[in-house]
Protein backbone atom coordinates (compact mmCIF):
# COMPACT_ATOMS: atom_id res chain seq x y z
CA UNK A 1 0.00 0.00 0.00
CA UNK A 2 1.27 3.47 -0.85
CA UNK A 3 1.07 5.36 2.43
CA UNK A 4 0.92 8.78 0.80
CA UNK A 5 -1.75 7.99 -1.81
CA UNK A 6 -4.94 9.83 -0.97
CA UNK A 7 -8.34 8.26 -1.51
CA UNK A 8 -11.24 10.04 -3.24
CA UNK A 9 -11.89 12.06 -0.05
CA UNK A 10 -8.28 13.19 0.20
CA UNK A 11 -7.57 11.00 3.23
CA UNK A 12 -4.47 8.96 4.02
CA UNK A 13 -4.21 5.66 5.93
CA UNK A 14 -2.94 7.57 8.98
CA UNK A 15 -6.23 9.45 9.25
CA UNK A 16 -8.25 6.24 9.18
CA UNK A 17 -6.02 4.79 11.88
CA UNK A 18 -6.98 7.62 14.22
CA UNK A 19 -10.58 7.71 13.06
CA UNK A 20 -11.04 3.97 13.62
CA UNK A 21 -9.27 3.96 17.02
CA UNK A 22 -6.49 1.68 15.80
CA UNK A 23 -4.27 0.21 18.53
CA UNK A 24 -1.22 2.21 19.55
CA UNK A 25 1.04 -0.43 17.98
CA UNK A 26 -0.55 0.12 14.55
CA UNK A 27 -0.20 3.88 14.80
CA UNK A 28 3.42 3.54 15.89
CA UNK A 29 4.08 1.23 12.93
CA UNK A 30 2.51 3.72 10.51
CA UNK A 31 4.52 6.60 11.97
CA UNK A 32 7.76 4.62 11.69
CA UNK A 33 6.92 3.73 8.10
CA UNK A 34 6.22 7.35 7.17
CA UNK A 35 9.45 8.46 8.82
CA UNK A 36 11.56 5.85 7.04
CA UNK A 37 9.88 5.74 3.61
CA UNK A 38 8.60 9.30 3.21
CA UNK A 39 10.56 11.49 5.64
CA UNK A 40 9.79 14.71 3.75
CA UNK A 41 6.08 14.15 3.34
CA UNK A 42 3.91 16.96 4.75
CA UNK A 43 0.55 15.86 6.09
CA UNK A 44 -2.59 17.94 5.75
CA UNK A 45 -3.21 18.13 9.49
CA UNK A 46 -5.86 20.81 9.02
CA UNK A 47 -7.93 18.49 6.85
CA UNK A 48 -7.47 15.55 9.20
CA UNK A 49 -8.61 17.48 12.27
CA UNK A 50 -11.50 18.98 10.29
CA UNK A 51 -12.64 15.53 9.16
CA UNK A 52 -12.62 14.15 12.69
CA UNK A 53 -14.13 17.32 14.13
CA UNK A 54 -17.08 17.40 11.74
CA UNK A 55 -17.85 13.72 12.21
CA UNK A 56 -19.10 12.08 15.38
CA UNK A 57 -15.57 11.34 16.57
CA UNK A 58 -14.78 11.22 20.30
CA UNK A 59 -12.68 14.10 21.50
CA UNK A 60 -10.02 11.70 22.78
CA UNK A 61 -9.15 10.50 19.24
CA UNK A 62 -8.64 14.06 18.03
CA UNK A 63 -6.51 14.69 21.09
CA UNK A 64 -4.29 11.71 20.20
CA UNK A 65 -3.96 12.98 16.62
CA UNK A 66 -2.87 16.43 17.84
CA UNK A 67 -0.45 14.91 20.32
CA UNK A 68 1.15 12.77 17.60
CA UNK A 69 1.58 15.85 15.40
CA UNK A 70 3.16 17.77 18.26
CA UNK A 71 5.55 14.94 19.10
CA UNK A 72 6.57 13.73 15.63
CA UNK A 73 5.79 16.56 13.19
CA UNK A 74 5.83 19.81 15.20
CA UNK A 75 7.15 21.83 12.26
CA UNK A 76 4.25 20.89 9.98
CA UNK A 77 1.49 23.52 9.80
CA UNK A 78 -2.04 23.37 11.11
CA UNK A 79 -4.29 26.29 10.16
CA UNK A 80 -6.46 26.80 13.23
CA UNK A 81 -8.12 29.97 11.92
CA UNK A 82 -9.43 28.15 8.85
CA UNK A 83 -10.25 25.05 10.87
CA UNK A 84 -12.38 26.87 13.44
CA UNK A 85 -14.24 28.68 10.66
CA UNK A 86 -15.08 25.34 9.05
CA UNK A 87 -16.15 23.39 12.13
CA UNK A 88 -18.24 26.29 13.46
CA UNK A 89 -20.53 26.14 10.43
CA UNK A 90 -23.68 24.05 10.88
CA UNK A 91 -23.07 20.35 10.33
CA UNK A 92 -24.83 19.16 7.18
CA UNK A 93 -24.58 15.49 8.05
CA UNK A 94 -27.84 13.52 8.00
CA UNK A 95 -26.50 11.30 10.78
CA UNK A 96 -27.72 12.52 14.18
CA UNK A 97 -24.93 13.39 16.60
CA UNK A 98 -24.93 12.91 20.34
CA UNK A 99 -25.19 16.37 21.86
CA UNK A 100 -22.85 15.90 24.82
CA UNK A 101 -19.86 14.49 22.87
CA UNK A 102 -20.38 17.15 20.19
CA UNK A 103 -20.33 19.87 22.85
CA UNK A 104 -17.17 18.44 24.41
CA UNK A 105 -15.47 18.05 21.05
CA UNK A 106 -16.24 21.61 19.98
CA UNK A 107 -15.06 23.08 23.27
CA UNK A 108 -11.84 21.12 22.99
CA UNK A 109 -11.19 22.26 19.41
CA UNK A 110 -11.96 25.88 20.26
CA UNK A 111 -9.61 25.62 23.24
CA UNK A 112 -6.80 24.24 21.09
CA UNK A 113 -7.43 26.73 18.31
CA UNK A 114 -7.38 29.73 20.66
CA UNK A 115 -4.56 28.55 22.94
CA UNK A 116 -1.71 30.47 21.28
CA UNK A 117 -3.55 33.78 21.47
CA UNK A 118 -4.76 33.01 24.98
CA UNK A 119 -1.23 32.30 26.19
CA UNK A 120 -0.03 35.56 24.64
CA UNK A 121 -2.39 37.59 26.83
CA UNK A 122 -0.32 38.97 29.73
CA UNK A 123 -3.06 38.97 32.38
CA UNK A 124 -4.54 35.91 34.02
CA UNK A 125 -7.95 37.56 34.34
CA UNK A 126 -8.08 37.99 30.56
CA UNK A 127 -7.01 34.40 29.95
CA UNK A 128 -9.56 33.16 32.47
CA UNK A 129 -12.27 35.17 30.76
CA UNK A 130 -11.60 33.61 27.33
CA UNK A 131 -11.39 30.20 28.98
CA UNK A 132 -14.76 30.82 30.62
CA UNK A 133 -16.32 31.82 27.29
CA UNK A 134 -15.18 28.54 25.73
CA UNK A 135 -16.20 26.38 28.71
CA UNK A 136 -19.69 27.86 28.91
CA UNK A 137 -20.42 28.09 25.18
CA UNK A 138 -23.36 25.95 24.11
CA UNK A 139 -22.61 24.28 20.77
CA UNK A 140 -25.34 22.53 18.78
CA UNK A 141 -24.65 20.39 15.73
CA UNK A 142 -27.97 21.39 14.11
CA UNK A 143 -27.13 25.10 14.00
CA UNK A 144 -24.42 27.46 12.83
CA UNK A 145 -22.04 28.09 15.73
CA UNK A 146 -20.15 30.86 13.95
CA UNK A 147 -21.63 33.46 16.32
CA UNK A 148 -19.85 31.83 19.26
CA UNK A 149 -16.57 31.85 17.36
CA UNK A 150 -17.07 35.48 16.38
CA UNK A 151 -17.78 36.52 19.98
CA UNK A 152 -14.65 34.85 21.32
CA UNK A 153 -12.46 36.29 18.58
CA UNK A 154 -13.86 39.76 19.16
CA UNK A 155 -13.12 39.53 22.88
CA UNK A 156 -9.59 38.30 22.18
CA UNK A 157 -9.03 41.15 19.74
CA UNK A 158 -10.39 43.60 22.31
CA UNK A 159 -7.92 42.41 24.94
CA UNK A 160 -5.07 42.53 22.44
CA UNK A 161 -6.02 46.11 21.49
CA UNK A 162 -6.23 47.15 25.14
CA UNK A 163 -2.68 46.06 25.95
CA UNK A 164 -0.92 49.05 24.28
CA UNK A 165 -3.32 51.42 26.07
CA UNK A 166 -2.54 49.85 29.43
CA UNK A 167 1.18 50.07 28.72
CA UNK A 168 0.79 53.76 27.91
CA UNK A 169 -1.27 54.36 31.07
CA UNK A 170 1.36 52.55 33.14
CA UNK A 171 4.14 54.68 31.64
CA UNK A 172 2.25 57.92 32.38
CA UNK A 173 1.60 56.78 35.95
CA UNK A 174 5.26 55.91 36.44
CA UNK A 175 6.37 59.30 35.13
CA UNK A 176 3.92 61.06 37.45
CA UNK A 177 5.15 59.13 40.48
CA UNK A 178 8.74 59.76 39.48
CA UNK A 179 8.07 63.51 39.20
CA UNK A 180 6.39 63.60 42.63
CA UNK A 181 9.28 61.73 44.17
CA UNK A 182 11.81 64.19 42.72
CA UNK A 183 9.78 67.13 44.05
CA UNK A 184 9.60 65.60 47.52
CA UNK A 185 13.29 64.82 47.40
CA UNK A 186 14.07 68.46 46.53
CA UNK A 187 12.02 69.70 49.47
CA UNK A 188 13.49 67.28 51.99
CA UNK A 189 17.16 67.97 51.33
CA UNK A 190 17.49 71.44 49.78
CA UNK A 191 20.84 72.19 51.39
CA UNK A 192 22.42 69.01 50.20
CA UNK A 193 20.94 69.53 46.75
CA UNK A 194 22.64 72.94 46.55
CA UNK A 195 26.01 71.38 47.28
CA UNK A 196 25.71 68.72 44.63
CA UNK A 197 27.45 69.27 41.36
CA UNK A 198 25.55 69.01 38.15
CA UNK A 199 27.13 65.66 37.33
CA UNK A 200 25.34 64.14 40.34
CA UNK A 201 21.88 65.25 39.21
CA UNK A 202 21.46 62.35 36.78
CA UNK A 203 22.27 59.87 39.52
CA UNK A 204 19.80 61.57 41.87
CA UNK A 205 17.04 61.48 39.25
CA UNK A 206 17.72 57.80 38.63
CA UNK A 207 17.56 57.06 42.34
CA UNK A 208 14.22 58.89 42.57
CA UNK A 209 12.84 56.68 39.82
CA UNK A 210 13.90 53.56 41.72
CA UNK A 211 12.38 54.77 45.01
CA UNK A 212 9.18 56.35 43.67
CA UNK A 213 7.20 53.14 44.31
CA UNK A 214 5.92 52.82 40.75
CA UNK A 215 6.40 49.05 40.70
CA UNK A 216 4.15 48.62 43.75
CA UNK A 217 1.53 51.23 42.84
CA UNK A 218 1.16 50.13 39.22
CA UNK A 219 0.75 46.52 40.31
CA UNK A 220 -2.04 47.61 42.69
CA UNK A 221 -3.77 49.89 40.18
CA UNK A 222 -3.70 47.57 37.15
CA UNK A 223 -6.23 45.01 38.48
CA UNK A 224 -8.85 47.77 38.70
CA UNK A 225 -8.21 48.88 35.13
CA UNK A 226 -8.25 45.32 33.84
CA UNK A 227 -11.34 44.26 35.78
CA UNK A 228 -13.25 47.26 34.47
CA UNK A 229 -12.74 45.92 30.95
CA UNK A 230 -14.63 42.69 31.65
CA UNK A 231 -17.26 43.78 34.18
CA UNK A 232 -20.36 41.59 34.10
CA UNK A 233 -18.69 39.32 31.54
CA UNK A 234 -19.22 36.01 33.33
CA UNK A 235 -22.63 36.59 34.82
CA UNK A 236 -25.21 34.17 33.50
CA UNK A 237 -23.41 30.99 32.44
CA UNK A 238 -21.83 29.75 35.66
CA UNK A 239 -23.89 26.59 35.71
CA UNK A 240 -22.91 25.44 32.21
CA UNK A 241 -19.89 23.14 32.04
CA UNK A 242 -18.12 25.21 34.67
CA UNK A 243 -16.07 22.28 35.92
CA UNK A 244 -14.89 21.21 32.48
CA UNK A 245 -11.28 22.14 31.78
CA UNK A 246 -8.57 21.01 29.40
CA UNK A 247 -4.99 20.40 30.45
CA UNK A 248 -1.83 21.39 28.67
CA UNK A 249 -2.05 25.18 28.46
CA UNK A 250 0.28 26.86 30.96
CA UNK A 251 -1.46 29.93 32.35
CA UNK A 252 0.82 31.94 34.66
CA UNK A 253 -0.82 33.92 37.51
CA UNK A 254 0.89 37.17 36.62
CA UNK A 255 -0.55 40.65 36.64
CA UNK A 256 2.08 42.91 35.16
CA UNK A 257 3.04 44.50 31.89
CA UNK A 258 6.49 43.75 30.56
Amino acid sequence: MNLITEDSWGALPLLYAFWGAAPAEIIQFLLASYKSLYPSHVFNWTMMVETLGRCDTPKERIEILLRVRQMYFPEQPLNWEYLLDKIAVRCVSDIPMDGAPFQERMQFLFWCGMSDRMEALPFKVWRDHISHMIRTAVFEWRRDNSGILRSIREKLAHFEDELPKLKEASSILELALWKVRMAVNDQEIPSRRQKKVKTDEASSRKQCRVTCGADVIIRLVLPFLITAEIDNSCSDSDSKSESQEYDGIPFAPDCSIS
